[in-house]
């Protein structure tokens, strides 16, 4: 009995690893994401973190954490200021939608609702670009452009990504204390929606440094 709780392999004993773990790399995320620019090079370092040594057998997380954060970060700064300042259009344009809605203009809820299900696409793309930059070599126009394909190709998995997405926002905006687990939580949820796909595009000899991006970049 007593050798079984005490066994490191216990099942009690792993769960609590992996809190330890969501607990460094979301607050390691945090950290890197409040520059807001960064905020793309962190996702990509905690997904490929979580991926690789929560999910994976590898370890010291933190550390593949800042491995990937340095390496991806001048793609990534690019990506989440032009997709980022996409998203604000987008979102000033649906809040107009909205003030049209409040104030009873015929026809504005269908378009509004038209419009947030349209949002699907660019939130979704934003949901692949950055577990793709940790996995795969890319310049910036194609790492968006190859997002947005996964994003209408494996359409139930960006449903998923999405819903992940809104429902985290929803716990961290409604009780404050799940900040510090919830984005290591949600970057596992991610990696087991999209490792499946990486893996069909992934030889296991260049699992982290693809020779030619071109030809080992996901394409649908």
């Amino acid at each position: 009995m007593s050798g079984g709780i005490f066994n490191p392999e216990n099942r009690f004993w792993q769960t609590l690893d992996h809190l330890s773990d969501f607990l460094i790399l979301s607050l390691l995320w945090l950290l890197c994401s409040l520059p807001l620019v960064t905020v793309g090079a962190a996702t990509a370092a905690l997904y490929d973190a979580v991926a690789h040594c929560v999910r994976g057998p590898e370890t010291l997380p933190w550390r593949r954490f800042w491995q990937t954060f340095k390496r991806e970060l001048p793609c990534a700064c690019i990506v989440t200021l032009a997709w980022g300042a996409l998203l604000m259009l987008l979102a000033n344009a649906l809040l107009l939608i909205r003030t049209a809605v409040t104030a009873g203009a015929p026809g504005a809820v269908a378009v509004l609702l038209f419009c947030l299900v349209l949002m699907i696409l660019p939130v979704g793309a934003a949901c692949w670009m950055f577990p793709l930059l940790s996995r795969f070599d890319f310049r910036p126009v194609g790492l968006m452009l190859t997002a947005l394909r996964l994003t209408v190709g494996c359409l139930p998995r960006t449903l998923g990504l999405v819903a992940v997405l809104l429902v985290s926002a929803l716990l961290v905006r409604t009780l404050l204390i799940p900040i510090v687990l919830v984005p290591g939580v949600a970057a596992w949820l991610f990696a087991a929606l999209l490792e499946p796909v990486f893996r069909r595009y992934q030889a296991p000899s260049e699992e982290d440094d693809p020779e030619d991006p071109d030809e080992d970049a996901p394409d649908v």
